[in-house]
């Protein structure tokens, strides 16, 4: 029975981490606000890979695509946990 508690609690003490926004205030791991910064870096990184026409800046483009595949796997997992933590809704 100890060892579910001590197990619990490393969960709970690594599942609640905050996150710095881009504008200073910290929040919550997968809360709705961390989501949202997250949407908002993957809008800007795409902007910038769009605007981005030379031939020449294939290798950027392509380092920028797989920087946006990255935060998109971020938001998933980050979703994920905020869903199990009750700190969004299913539908969010």
């Amino acid at each position: 029975m100890g060892e579910d508690l001590l197990r619990r609690f490393i969960y709970e003490s690594i599942a609640s981490k905050d996150v710095s926004l881009s504008n200073g205030k910290i929040a919550e791991y997968g809360s709705s606000p961390h989501i949202e910064e997250l949407d908002r870096m993957v809008t800007e990184l795409d902007g910038l890979r769009r605007q981005m026409k030379s031939k020449n800046l294939r290798k950027e483009r392509y380092t920028i695509s797989r920087a946006i595949d990255s935060i998109r796997l971020i938001k998933r997992r980050a979703k994920k946990a905020g869903i199990r933590s009750g700190l969004l809704k299913e539908d969010d």
